[in-house]
């Protein structure tokens, strides 16, 4: 069961950063703060915050409501909300009454929202995401 939860979780980080390869020319792995736009830090740091309080739903829901779909900073921003939820532990999301497939149900929505849902499907096999 472990080794089938931490492959999802690669599967997932692998999808957000190939997306943020392709689409903005970075690689999360090497330089990760580099991968959220001056523009839109702050609200990224304090979404972060809200996680890490156990605030998921409410973060979330703040990512949500300010979806802009002419803004590709905001678009990375959100990819790194949903890569910085995927690492949480499966225990601390159900805690706080999220799952795994939330993050993906999540970076399946705002991909599609930015545009980028036929990119997704050509790089991802539908049943490695559940």
């Amino acid at each position: 069961m472990f080794e089938e939860k931490d492959y999802y979780m690669r599967i997932v980080h692998e999808l957000v950063r190939m997306l943020i390869r392709l689409v903005f020319n970075k690689d999360i792995d090497r330089d990760e703060e580099e991968a959220v736009p001056l523009e839109v830090l702050e609200k990224y740091k304090k979404l972060i915050s809200m996680i890490d309080d156990g605030q998921i739903n409410e973060a979330e829901n703040l990512l949500l409501d300010g979806l802009e779909a002419d803004s590709r900073a905001y678009f990375e921003l959100t990819l790194m909300f949903y890569e910085k939820l995927n690492g949480k532990t499966d225990e601390f999301l159900e805690e706080h009454e999220y799952s795994r497939e939330e993050v993906t149900d999540g970076i399946k929505y705002v991909v599609d929202f930015y545009g980028y849902g036929s990119l997704m499907d050509a790089f991802v096999d539908e049943n490695a995401l559940g």
